[in-house]
């Protein structure tokens, strides 16, 4: 069991060991933390170990007292009609002047650090990700975007250094 242990972690650490390709965007302006927090669907991912078979996925954050924000996810396992699954973590910002880097922690003493690529003015898109381009998300305020805008979407991720085929997109209802 120890080895086990030992080999995941060696395997964790050097996953967050990669070099970025190039710097990350950072919005113009900056993100305004208030306006950032509630719900975002998850309109498509880079399937990762957590998230690969979830359907129907959101976030929820939310402001705690002590200036951290709670970070709520939701899914289904494999079908829309699963029951609602929660995970609850705590997310920091990293980066105060642009609000734009995050961290957040599901799993002690994990952390995982993320980045605000792109909001819209609205706040009704957001694009996430993280410099090593292995993880990243597509926001949306509600469960269904236009191809249009998300075609949008996706070619600020691919100016961002992302491919548009490393991302599936996610199930959700039409309405929540």
């Amino acid at each position: 069991m120890r080895t086990l242990v030992v080999v995941v972690g060696i395997l964790l650490l050097s996953a967050c060991a990669s070099v970025p390709k190039t710097p990350l965007p950072v919005p113009d302006p900056a993100v305004e933390r208030e306006r950032f927090l509630g719900r975002w669907y998850i309109v498509a991912n880079v399937p990762y170990f957590f998230e690969r078979g979830k359907v129907g996925s959101y976030v929820e954050y939310r402001p705690r007292a002590d200036s951290r924000i709670d970070d709520f996810y939701f899914a289904r396992d494999g079908s829309l009609d699963a029951p609602l699954e929660q995970s609850r973590g705590v997310a920091e910002i990293v980066d105060t002047a642009s609000n734009a880097h995050w961290r957040a922690q599901f799993f002690w003493p994990f952390w995982a650090s993320f980045h605000i690529l792109y909001v819209d003015a609205d706040y009704r898109h957001a694009l996430i990700g993280d410099p090593s381009r292995d993880y990243g998300w597509i926001y949306a305020r509600s469960p269904q975007i236009d191809p249009a805008t998300l075609d949008a979407l996706f070619a600020r991720l691919e100016a961002a250094g992302y491919r548009r085929e490393q991302f599936a997109l996610i199930p959700q209802r039409a309405t929540e």
